[in-house]
């Protein structure tokens, strides 16, 4: 008897109704990532400063994995431009993450 884990996923590939949207950007320039979203008709954002270790695309990570750790049981939409983000979530759920050289990566996806 072949018995296997039929997984719910936890993304969708369409905009979820009843979700909170929030969008997600860093800046090379700035060394500065940032999320932003509306509650209740007021907007609200939380600004993050790269550490020494952050390139661009850690601290776009960076921006979303702060997005997912403060609405753990929420619906949300994440907007992001990072083609690198986007990517990496649409892989996350079924991927094996390897034996990183880059230790800044490593601690943002663990």
């Amino acid at each position: 008897q072949n018995q296997h884990w039929l997984q719910i996923p936890k993304r969708s590939p369409r905009p979820l109704p009843s979700a909170l949207t929030v969008f997600t950007d860093a800046g090379r320039k700035s060394r500065k990532a940032a999320a932003t979203w509306k509650e209740e008709e007021q907007w609200h954002s939380q600004v993050l400063t790269a550490t020494d270790r952050d390139s661009l695309q850690t601290l776009e990570l960076w921006a979303v994995v702060w997005v997912f750790c403060k609405w753990v049981t929420r619906a949300l939409n994440v907007v992001t431009d990072s083609l690198y983000i986007a990517r990496i979530v649409e892989r996350i759920e079924e991927a094996e993450i390897k034996d990183l050289q880059n230790k800044r990566l490593a601690q943002l996806f663990i």
